[in-house]
């Protein structure tokens, strides 16, 4: 019989059947669990916890109402506030400006001066300290002599938030630089190109993850610094409503303001990271 013949050969292997999409993607792991409930679950509890004691401990009594207001009662005024065209030109309006200016100025000269850095090695040693212990500085002291040079202002407020939040993108930049592979750099020489070319089509890019936590870091100073000089150098502001609110006894008017840079600074960060992510994604596609 043909099949008994021992010279026969054997059937072909069948061909491994091509996976779905869905199987060759990456199994992501469970996540991590305590007590039952998720990080974002306990994030969740907390949350509603921290509601729940803002908005009753005021109204049973255990804090006093010149200390603490309702929670509902902060956030019906700060959407009043919102409503409020003279509150949003004379405050809103201008911490923002000065915001996204400190910030644009201080991502700008902070990646230039970081590429700096990381091209003259005798500078990385001689500035490492210095940008080490530059938050040990007590920023507000320029101020004199910032009023001197610019007058009194949105532009001292402007570099006040720049000169503390440049620092971070300094050091988020040079970081960067120093983590890309020696292969990469290599490579580029290789290739034989200019500075220019080096710099956006190599550098940067390698770098970019590290510049990302930079710009981040920079964003979330610039607001602080900003909305802090506000408090005490400003005649305008959020920082300045805030403060008048306080001297003036209106609690309410306070909370909702200080209410208003929580959520500031809540969603222009959550916006600005998931535009990094975004851009991220696009890059990898």
């Amino acid at each position: 019989m043909s099949d008994l013949h021992p010279h026969a050969s054997a059937p072909p292997a069948a061909a491994p059947a091509r996976q779905a999409p869905e199987q060759r993607r990456k199994i992501q792991p469970a996540p991590e669990r305590r007590l039952g409930l998720t990080a974002r679950g306990w994030t969740a509890i907390g949350a509603l916890a921290t509601v729940a004691v803002l908005e009753l401990a005021p109204r049973l009594g255990l804090v006093d109402a010149y200390s603490l207001v309702p929670l509902s009662d902060m956030t019906v005024r700060a959407f009043t506030l919102l409503g409020d065209s003279r509150f949003l030109t004379e405050d809103m309006l201008p911490s923002l400006a000065a915001i996204s200016a400190s910030f644009i100025l201080a991502a700008v000269s902070g990646i230039l001066i970081g590429l700096l850095i990381w091209t003259v090695p005798a500078a990385q040693k001689i500035l490492d300290p210095w940008l080490a212990t530059y938050y040990a500085i007590p920023t507000f002291a320029l101020y004199p002599l910032l009023v001197v040079l610019l007058g009194v202002g949105m532009a001292p407020i402007i570099l006040l938030g720049t000169l503390f939040a440049v620092v971070a993108m300094i050091s988020s930049t040079v970081d960067g630089l120093r983590s890309i592979p020696k292969s990469v750099l290599k490579l580029s020489e290789v290739l034989r190109m200019g500075a220019v070319q080096r710099t956006f089509k190599v550098l940067l890019p390698a770098a970019l993850p590290q510049i990302n936590v930079g710009l981040r870091l920079a964003l979330s100073y610039s607001l602080i610094m900003v909305l802090a000089s506000e408090f005490v150098l400003s005649t305008s502001g959020l920082g300045h409503f805030i403060s008048n609110a306080y001297n003036d006894f209106a609690i309410t008017d306070m909370y909702a303001g200080v209410l208003l840079v929580f959520a500031l600074a809540l969603g222009v960060n959550a916006a600005f990271a998931a535009l990094l992510k975004r851009s991220s994604k696009g890059r990898m596609s």
